[in-house]
């Protein structure tokens, strides 16, 4: 009797072992002993939504590859899209949406500033991390334990932008057109700092309300002023606009604008030639680039179905699939240092423990830290040019000097 009491307890202690990793996963939101949901927020219907189809076609060809290659510790990953507008009202009922009925884990993906800072306090209470793109410099100052930035935000940007202007020509007179939010004010704010710090002022400083599609009088305003260079923290409809209106005044002044607009065969489509010169400020390699993470994203993407984009002339330089690359990869590798026990708070210290991720040139390595939440400040200068309806590389990723905290 006694040994069959002891075979029976011993047989339940071994049947209890069997079930730890399941009863263990199911106490972590978006988790299974096979799986892990990780939600992506990205722009379907607002300003934003020229890079939708590059997002998504290289997050999930990405994640396609991980998958195949045994997934990160033994569980594949699901990705679950949702529109976000890049409004705040409609991303906190994405965010909702996908944390609560959709049980993801963490936001691998959130685009534009805006919407991110409308969730973080849902992410916060939720434990939930996020990634935001298109991301504002109080991600990361003061910042937050659930924020992490896997690239060079908008105030970086522009500080790099007017750096790269003024040591051109220390003298040039510069005018800023920017979105009256906090995407805008955030790229007016780092080439204000950058004039300042290169001992100058900006000559001229115009909003526009989201959405406006008349810059004529901002155009004008900036010839007024007799501004040698024009930054445009604006939207690829809003920059086209501009370059229009210029060509309209028959005036050759120089024009910077931001990461949102890596569009060339779109931007030629609205614009034509009048778009040759046009130099644009990203944290990322063009996909024509021979940098080795391109070859690689490249042979990826023939293989798990979104060739189709290298052939469809509209998206001959699909540079934003390099984005959703670069945001997968650090999330896998921050899955992959939790170990496969994890949760939300191992996730965040794996994260901060993340050192030169190697990116393949791609984008700049990734860096993080308890007191560092943002991977880089480095950005390269492009230059649109119409014969090839390309950007071209004409600097190199570089820190600007201006302070950036």
């Amino acid at each position: 009797m006694k040994i069959t009491k002891v075979l029976t307890i011993l047989f339940l202690i071994s049947s209890l072992f069997l079930v730890l990793p399941s009863a263990w996963a199911s106490d972590v939101r978006g988790v299974t002993d096979k799986s892990i949901k990780l939600g992506m927020l990205y722009d379907l219907s607002g300003p934003g939504r020229y890079a939708a189809p590059w997002i998504t076609a290289g997050s999930n060809d990405f994640i396609a590859w991980i998958n195949d290659k045994g997934g990160v510790h033994g569980r594949t990953i699901e990705l679950i899209h949702e529109d976000n507008g890049m409004s705040p009202n409609k991303a906190l009922a994405a965010a909702k949406k996908v944390i609560f009925k959709d049980n993801v884990f963490a936001i691998v993906y959130s685009q534009g500033s805006a919407a991110t800072s409308a969730i973080i306090p849902l992410c916060e209470e939720h434990k939930v991390v996020v990634f935001p793109m298109g991301a504002n410099k109080h991600f990361y100052v003061p910042g937050n334990k659930w924020v992490f930035v896997p690239t060079t935000v908008n105030f970086s940007q522009a500080s790099r932008g007017v750096e790269f202007i003024l040591n051109k020509d220390p003298k040039a007179k510069i005018g800023v057109i920017y979105q009256d939010d906090g995407f805008g004010r955030e790229g007016l704010d780092g080439a204000r700092a950058a004039a300042e710090f290169m001992n100058t002022k900006l000559v001229k400083e115009m909003s526009y309300k989201r959405g406006a599609v008349d810059l004529s009088p901002h155009v004008r305003a900036m010839r007024e002023a007799d501004v040698d260079f024009i930054v445009l923290w604006t939207y690829l409809p809003q920059t086209a606009a501009v370059i229009k209106e210029r060509a309209k005044m028959g005036w050759d002044v120089g024009l910077l604008t931001n990461s949102t607009n890596p569009y060339p065969a779109a931007l030629f489509h609205m614009t034509g030639e009048i778009a040759d010169g046009l130099l644009i400020t990203v944290p990322y390699m063009p996909i024509h680039s021979d940098v080795p993470g391109v070859k690689q994203v490249k042979e990826v993407i023939k293989k798990y179905g979104s060739a189709k984009y290298l052939e469809n002339p509209m998206f001959q330089d699909y540079s934003y699939m390099v984005i959703g690359w670069s945001y997968m990869n650090t999330m896998v590798e921050g899955l992959r240092r939790a170990g496969r026990d994890f949760t939300p708070e191992k996730l965040v210290k794996a994260l901060e423990s993340v050192k030169d991720l190697d990116q393949k040139g791609i984008v700049p390595d990734v860096t993080f830290g308890p007191d560092r939440h943002v991977s880089s400040f480095e950005t390269s200068i492009l230059r649109f040019d119409a014969q090839s309806k390309k950007f071209v590389l004409v600097d190199p990723y570089k820190e600007p000097k201006t302070p950036q905290d």
